[in-house]
């Protein structure tokens, strides 16, 4: 079996990866097309392909060139982080497979066009019966598979909590919009004396040109050596999760993802909002947000405003040692409605249902 991925950004891949890493231990053929955006030339970036056993890799300039090497490769299997685009064609024999790259608290999810593919692997119970309740029709082409992203760090030996008294690790790692980013504090590392922080901004804080002020704030907090700022060529968060006691964040899939490993979060509910989203214009942000928000954030400790932010860090730091904390209960109800499954397996549910309905059509065909 031929699969190809196609990641149209470089925050696509830590979703693929998981699933690449098995279908290849399996001896299938897999090809992985990425687009990279200008400023990543000259990075030193790790990607799958590159003579690490982990397939082929394409580098493509545009989201047409990808569409046309998919087309000339004509795999049994196209695999997509997001929707496809409804002007490019695919060769006849490739059937199209969604592992979208998030999770979380926007409509996106929801949209229609993400049930256009011949399976669309779908990490919970709660987002298949959604999907059902709103497109029928799509049932039959969903799987149920869990979230591959966090295979890694699920099937990993669990790292000892970290001691009492020791500096705690905190991890930021903000979305790009709408975005706590502009609104934290500009000395960071004063809110929690002694601890260590790393800064992991999603890759358009770099990249796009109307986020030139969150990189000033960037700029700012690596001139001092208690925080780490990742640039754009750190693309993974998985292995910065593998090394954080808590992790603080807005509205992204991070939140959800460190939840899930049983670790503390901070949702920083201080949002910089441009003027077309605010006011008369609030409506904008209401239809980018999921409404069942507010449920979410039992998950998390939150802070409403920059002020409040470092009680809540310290409040989510002594948790990090406690084992019995008592938000646990309802946030594993929480975890298990928006990620599913965390057995470690979810990778292979997704090589498993590229197989068995690859097969179920050929035999049909023949």
């Amino acid at each position: 079996m031929h699969v190809a991925f196609f990641a149209e950004q470089l925050y696509y891949l830590p979703q693929f990866l998981p699933v690449i890493e098995e279908l290849c231990r399996r001896g299938h053929r897999v090809t992985t097309l990425l687009r990279l955006d200008p400023q990543c030339a000259g990075m030193a970036l790790n990607l799958p392909g590159e003579g690490d056993g982990r397939g082929d890799l394409i580098r493509v300039a545009s989201v047409r060139e990808g569409y046309a090497r998919l087309r000339q490769l004509a795999p049994d299997w196209a695999v997509f982080g997001t929707f496809l685009d409804a002007s490019e064609t695919l060769a006849a024999n490739t059937r199209t497979a969604l592992v979208y790259h998030g999770i979380g608290v926007k409509n996106v999810l929801f949209d229609k066009r993400l049930n256009a593919f011949d399976l669309r692997c779908v990490e919970s119970q709660r987002v298949l019966d959604e999907l059902t309740a709103r497109d029928p029709a799509a049932r039959p082409r969903c799987a149920l598979v869990g979230f591959a992203k966090l295979d890694p760090l699920i099937t990993a030996p669990r790292p000892a909590r970290r001691a009492s008294g020791a500096a705690p690790v905190l991890l930021y790692a903000p979305t790009f919009y709408p975005s706590s980013l502009e609104r934290m504090p500009v000395r960071l590392p004063d809110l929690v004396p002694g601890a260590k922080w790393i800064v992991k901004p999603h890759f358009f804080s770099w990249t796009l040109k109307q986020y030139a002020p969150q990189r000033e704030q960037l700029a700012e907090w690596a001139r001092d050596a208690r925080v780490e700022v990742c640039g754009p060529e750190v693309y993974n968060l998985v292995p910065l999760m593998a090394r954080a006691d808590v992790l603080v964040s807005d509205a992204s899939s991070a939140l959800f993802e460190f939840a899930a490993l049983g670790r503390p979060v901070v949702w920083c509910r201080f949002l910089a909002l441009r003027w077309s989203y605010r006011g008369p214009f609030a409506w904008r942000f209401k239809q980018r947000m999921d409404p069942n928000t507010p449920r979410y954030e039992a998950v998390a400790h939150t802070a409403d405003k920059p002020a409040q932010l470092g009680g809540v860090l310290f409040r989510a730091i002594a948790e990090s040692t406690d084992p019995d904390c008592a938000l646990q209960p309802q946030r594993e109800a929480l975890i298990e409605h928006l990620i599913g499954p965390r057995d470690g397996r979810a990778s292979e549910r997704i090589s498993d249902e590229l197989t068995r309905r690859l097969g179920r059509v050929t035999a049909l065909d023949g």
